[in-house]
């Protein structure tokens, strides 16, 4: 059984890394989806809380996602296999790519797919904004910060290891 469930496990996270354009953060509305109503493998709370450390952590959100997640579905061997599952397809994708990029670039229907893809990207970015914000913002501070934090990072384009270590320490004192 043990076996079958690991199985499961890659297969959900090779699906969502196949059908998820625009990187990790577009990831999230489908990883709620899937994996907390759909599956029920993890809960709201825990999904929130593993997205806030995804964030911090180092690497990318989607793979930070996986391992988190699969270590809470199956240990170990469900964090290796989530996170395998997670970064397959791209894995794919990228060679078969890299085997024919000049052919692929000049290629109509290649410019037409991603003209396709680009308004999904940021509708599911932004559903994962929202999908953090509701989660995780309780007060009116938080929201504040994140406007004047987007405004700052917009208008001044500082380094965002420093402005997120700064945000991190105003938000320490700020928000509890």
């Amino acid at each position: 059984m043990h076996r079958l469930h690991l199985i499961s496990v890659f297969f959900e996270f090779f699906k969502i890394g196949a059908v998820t354009f625009g990187g990790g953060q577009a990831m999230l509305p489908i990883l709620k989806r899937e994996l907390v109503e759909n599956l029920h493998w993890v809960s709201m709370n825990q999904f929130l809380y593993f997205v806030s450390v995804s964030q911090v952590t180092p690497g990318p959100i989607a793979v930070n996602m996986a391992t988190f997640i699969g270590y809470e579905v199956d240990g170990i061997f469900g964090a290796i296999t989530a996170t395998t599952g997670v970064a397959m397809p791209s894995f794919l994708v990228i060679t078969l790519i890299a085997t024919g990029l000049k052919k692929l670039s000049s290629s109509a229907v290649y410019r037409g797919f991603i003209a396709g893809v680009k308004p999904v990207i940021v509708s599911l970015l932004i559903g994962a904004i929202y999908l953090i914000a509701r989660g995780a913002f309780h007060t009116l501070a938080p929201f504040i910060m994140a406007g004047i934090a987007f405004a700052v990072f917009l208008k001044y384009k500082i380094n965002a290891f420093l402005f997120l270590i700064a945000m991190g320490a105003i938000g320490l004192f700020l928000i509890k």
